[in-house]
Order: structure tokens, then sequence, then C-alpha cells
């Protein structure tokens, strides 16, 4: 499900037919006491009558919460921990408790601070000392950040166990980044510690809401950058998630078919949010709240206040002067309360004359809207505006009842002293000029020359199609456009993504970080085999930073956040495939039997990966010591030849997540070679022999 400003969407997915086969809706519950969490927990109890909560694997859903919690300042007063040494004191202090964090809305987040000298090292009693004297002056979670701690997080972790003693939610700044920079890195630690309390009682409802439904499945939460994580990892750090409602949307186009370079426009009911697709993969940057940069990554997307659901404005002009369009939104028709007047029947409009409002309290009064012989109001929109010029195909889910929009106008009309369908003209045309312009600067920040324009959302027949018109480019409108951020929820890619500074950003170092990548990314559900690194260096910044994506194995039940093997499972799975023994190496189990030679590996969700047989060695790493496991012996004994030919044997190198098959392997170069496809001192397996 995806959680929208104005609606929370649900599918139900079919993995093994490919498609969705029910849905449910709801208003966003902004008002209830629960927050958007009852919304959620309402759409996944439909769904769960509707299919049977029996066949419900996953449970995925993308989130506005985290955004909104710092625009609207529903954030929690933070305990922010400075440390440094003495001689960098001065300049810590002004880098972490000094800092005043602005929040979307110009307010300042709040936070009261304790600043404290580590030269000596930290005693865990000073460190609970401070812990509880913020908990006194009224923080709801803890935020610490040391200068240097990507390279030494001891002392943070320190704080960090004082503040679960104190019981309040904490957040390291090492943790959430590698990169150094001390004053990014405690902003983004504030951030994050600020909206930690809302994403707990979030999880506590959702996770309780769907096991209520009888759902015995896990619960995932789309990050910004387009990952996932769970229920615990996003009570850590829910800043990561972010932006997950457009990477949500941009993940579900990417999966409804084939993409080289593309703009996506999720045209929703009170916003717009553009992204580029650059040679098929959605462009990322850091993200900013307010004037700050944080050390999280996100999908690049821009957002503007025009929608599907945004409401006409227009300005009163002196007496003998007819008023004049002047503006679309940013309120919508649905944060108003107010029906789309092309939803309703021309029957309905008969007797209706137009006025200006303002739609709340704080809003100017120019809004245009009609008011119903039934004393009802009803709003003209974007929607309106483009099934009344018949820009909406019949079967787009934007479609209504074209006369009612026609007859809604014809009163605007009036109204203004124009025709109908010249008024509906103008709002498309400054709406659609204000999209267009959007799409522009970011196909010209990613240099994109001729991108097709991919429309989602539930408004994306109207303003879609109304600005691939414009700018001449071709349109593609996926199935399912209208809940297609709730099926990219479904059928999200595993992806994962650290940053790190290095003094000196030795091979060994760089070889570790793209280790604990990986991991994360199979941890995630991300099939081993799937899996594409890649390692760039910000010389910028002197920072690596290690991308891996990979993508849920296609076997059957294989879907993202299934629970690991334990020994007992993996036994089953094992002899299931002929094998009475099994033995885990890394994130993987490897099997054989009692006689014959033959060795099988399974991921850590009992998929097979190799059918092998050969022979298997298993070691550590460490220089010098290969040679003793006598691998080029191995190799030799596999080595079959057939009359004139002589038939070498593969090799598989299994370390961590990481399985790699050596290229060309030569008998004696083989230690130097798995020496090399291994991190320092790793444990590690090597498969000599033959697949089948």
């Amino acid at each position: 499900m995806d959680v929208g400003g104005t609606f929370t969407k649900a599918v139900a997915f079919d993995t093994g037919m490919g498609r969705v086969v029910a849905r449910a809706v709801v208003a966003t519950t902004h008002g209830h006491r629960d927050g958007v969490s009852a919304g959620v927990v309402d759409v996944v109890g439909q769904l769960a009558a509707r299919v049977g909560a029996q066949r419900i694997d996953l449970v995925t859903h993308s989130t506005t919460q985290a955004v909104n919690a710092l625009l609207e300042g529903d954030v929690a007063t933070v305990g922010l921990i400075g440390m440094s040494v003495a001689a960098q004191r001065r300049r810590a202090r002004k880098r972490t408790v000094q800092v005043d964090i602005r929040l979307g809305d110009g307010r300042a987040l709040p936070k009261v601070t304790e600043f404290l000298d580590v030269t000596g090292g930290l005693d865990p009693s000073v460190a609970a000392a401070a812990v509880h004297r913020l908990a006194e002056r009224g923080a709801r979670a803890i935020a610490v950040a040391e200068a240097f701690a990507p390279d030494d997080a001891t002392h943070e972790a320190c704080v960090a166990r004082a503040a679960v003693a104190e019981g309040l939610p904490v957040t390291t700044s090492a943790e959430l980044t590698g990169l150094y920079g001390l004053e990014l890195r405690a902003v983004t630690a504030a951030v994050n510690a600020s909206i930690t309390p809302v994403a707990v009682r979030t999880a506590e409802i959702v996770g309780a809401g769907v096991a209520a439904a009888g759902i015995g499945g896990p619960v995932l939460v789309m990050r910004g950058d387009g990952g996932a994580t769970d229920l615990d990892g996003f009570r850590r750090a829910p800043a990561r998630t972010l932006y997950s409602g457009p990477a949500a949307s941009v993940a579900g186009a990417l999966r409804a078919g084939r993409l080289a370079d593309a703009v996506i426009v999720e045209v929703g009911g009170t916003s717009s949010n553009v992204a580029a697709v650059r040679r098929g993969r959605p462009a990322l940057s850091y993200v900013q709240v307010a004037a700050h940069a944080t050390a999280l990554r996100a999908l690049d997307v821009r957002v503007l206040g025009v929608a599907g659901g945004s409401m006409l404005r227009v300005r009163k002009r002196p007496l003998g002067l007819r008023p004049l369009v002047h503006g679309v939104g940013p309120r919508s028709a649905h944060i108003a309360g107010l029906p789309y007047a092309c939803f309703l029947t021309p029957a309905e409009l008969d007797g209706a004359v137009a006025e200006l409002v303002a739609p709340r309290p704080a809003d100017p009064a120019d809004y245009l809207v009609l008011r119903l012989a039934d004393g009802r109001r009803a709003a003209l929109t974007n929607t309106c505006a483009a099934n009344a010029l018949g820009v909406v195909a019949p079967d787009d889910y934007a479609a209504g009842d074209r006369d009612a929009a026609a007859a809604a106008f014809a009163l605007a009309g009036r109204f203004l002293r124009l025709p109908g369908a010249e008024v509906a003209r103008r709002m498309l045309q400054a709406s659609g000029e204000a999209l267009c312009e959007l799409v522009s600067r970011v196909a010209a920040a990613h240099r994109l020359s001729s991108p097709v324009l991919v429309a989602v959302g539930g408004g994306a027949g109207g303003l879609g199609r109304t600005v691939a018109a414009r700018m001449g480019l071709d349109l593609v409108l996926p199935p399912d456009a209208e809940v297609i951020s709730a099926v990219g929820d479904a059928l999200s890619l595993i992806r994962a993504e650290r940053e790190r500074t290095f003094a000196v950003a030795d091979p060994a170092a760089v070889a570790r970080l793209v280790a604990e990548v990986e991991a994360e990314a199979v941890r995630a559900g991300a099939g081993a085999g799937s899996l594409d690194v890649r390692v760039e260096h910000l010389p910028e910044r002197g920072a690596v930073r290690v991308t891996a994506t990979g993508s849920v194995g296609l076997s059957s039940g294989a879907v993202p956040g299934r629970p690991v093997l334990d020994a007992a499972g993996a036994a089953a799975a094992a002899a299931e495939l002929g094998f009475p023994t099994v033995a885990p190496s890394g994130q993987f189990w490897v099997c054989r039997p009692a006689a014959k030679r033959r060795v099988a590996l399974l991921d850590q969700y009992g998929d097979l990966v190799l059918e092998v047989r050969g022979r298997l060695v298993t070691g550590d790493v460490v220089l010098g010591e290969p040679e003793g496991l006598g691998l080029a012996e191995v190799f030799d004994a596999e080595i079959r030849r057939i009359g004139p030919m002589t038939i070498q044997p593969d090799v598989w190198v299994i370390t961590g997540s990481r399985v790699v098959q050596v290229p060309d392997p030569e008998p004696r170069q083989l230690a130097a070679s798995v020496i090399s496809l291994c991190p320092p001192g790793a444990e590690f397996a090597v498969i000599v022999g033959r697949e089948g």
C-alpha cells in the first residue's frame, strides 16, 4: 500500500499470475487518533478479507509520514549530544549542539543539548548521566555525533547503550552514514531522531493491524532510495523513508516495462512528483531538509503543488471588468472536502451557481466553486477541465462524466463572462505550463534529450496527457497507473547503499565496505546471483560510495522480506534435494551427501544457487595460509581428460554474501585468486567442479 497525501491505496498482487487481483482505497486518515496508520490498517484488513489472509506472504508500504512530520512540525524534542577531544572542542560544539536546525516550515527543530569531552575516553556513567539530564529536560529521543566517529564509533555506541537503558530511542551519526563532516552527521542524526517516536508508534500500529488481519508474513517499508526496510529498520532509521512514496511510484513504473531515458510524472490529487530515469536507472540525490543537507540519499524527486484535484482560482476586478483566471491550486478538492464536479451527474448541477470561497480558514477567498441547489458545494479541478475538453480517454482512471464537466465549466463561464470551454482551456494551460516547466528542468538536469513521459497516478489521464501533448513527448500510461505506487511497493527491487570517508581508500578497506553493502542487500531479500555492485570514488569528499542492487529470486515463494532459514529449515531444504548434511558458509548453506562427490549451495532462503559435481574446500583468508589447503591439488584432481582433450573444472568462491566464479582459473594461482576475491580475514569456501 501507498500512503499519499490524499488517499491510501492498496493492491493485492499475485506474483504467480503477475497481476493485481484486488484493490482498496480509503481517504488518508490525517485526523484519526492513530494518524495515517489507521488507513494502512484499514486497507490491509479489506484486502486480507477479500483474498484470504493465509494467501498473503508479504506486506509492503510506502509512506509520506516522514516528510509530513518534518513539514508539519510533528517532531519530538531531541536530546543532541556532541562529543570531541579537547583540541577540537570549539569547532565540534559549533558543528553539533550549536547548529540551528530548521524544518520545512521555517520553525526550528526542538532540541536540548549536552557536549562531552572524550579526551580520556568516555565512562559509561558519564554518558548515562548526560542522557538522564536530557530526558529530564524533555528529550523524547537522543541523537549523538562525535568528531571522526566513522573511524571509531565506540563513544557513540556507549551513549546509545545509555539511551536504551533510559528507555529512549537513539540515533548515532555513524550508523546512518560513514561520511566525514560533523555537522552533516549531526543534522542527519537529529532529523532522524526527531521522527523516531512517531515511527515507533506507526510500526506498532501497523504491525498489530497486520497481525490482527491474520497475516503472518513480514512487513516492509519502502525507502526513499528505492530499497526496503523491515519495521525494526523503520523504527531505527525512519529518515531513510523520506520520499518513499515517489520512490514507490518510480519502482512501479520501472517494473511495468523497460525504460531507457524517461521522465516519470506522478499526478496525485494534491501534488505532482517528477523524477528522471537515465539509461534505465532512476536518478538519486542527497535529501534536503529546508536549507540543510543530510547524508541520506533518495530519489531525486521534484514536487509541484499542482495535480488532478487542484482547484480553480480567479481574481475579481473593478466594476465593469470581468474576473480573471489567475491560478490553479495549491489547495485541492480533497483537502477542501469537496467532490469533483466531473464525478457528479448533470442533474445534480441543475440550479447551481458559481461563487468564490476560502476552502480552509487560512486560504484566500479566490477559489471558484459551484454551490448546488441542495446547498452542497463542488470543486472545479484540473481533472474536471480535462474531462470537459475531451483530453481524458474513456478507460482512464480520471474519466468522469463529460457532460457534467462541460455543464460545470459553463456555470463558471457565466461568472467569468467567458465560454465554458475557454475557462477549462485556461485552467489546463496554467497547470500544464507549470508542470511542463518542471519536466523540462528535470530533463535538462539529467541530460535527457528525448525522454518518454511516463504518467502515473490517479490524474495521469488528464494532466499527464496534457503535458505530453504540449511538450511533444511520447506518452506511456502503464497498466494500473492509478495504483502504481502500491504496485511498486509489491515489486520493488532490492537496493542498498553506503558511503564512507577514507583517509586512504586502500583496496582492503573498500573490499570490506563492498562486503557490508552486499550483505545488507542479501539480508533484504536480493538473490545473491542478481547483485550488481557499483563502487564510486568521490574525490571531492574523500569518500567511496558502494551501491548494490538486486532482485528477488525467481522461485516459488521468493518475496522480499521472507524469513531466512535456521539450521532446521536448512536441513529440511537440503533433504528435499537429497543431501543428508548441511553446514553454514557465510550467508549460504553448503550441502553434501555421505559418499558421492556432489556439493549444493543454498541461499539463506533455501533457494538452490549451485549444484556441482566436485569438491569443497574451506578456510580463512590469511596471507600465506590458502596454499596449505591444497587448492592446486584439488583443482588437478578435478581435471578430466577425454582422449586428446583436457577439460578443466570451474571454481567458485563463497564468502559472506558473495558467490563469485573465478575467471580462467590457473592451478598455481588459485590461492592468490581466492585472496583477491575475499575481504582480509574473511571465512571462505571454494567449490571446484562442474555444474549438473
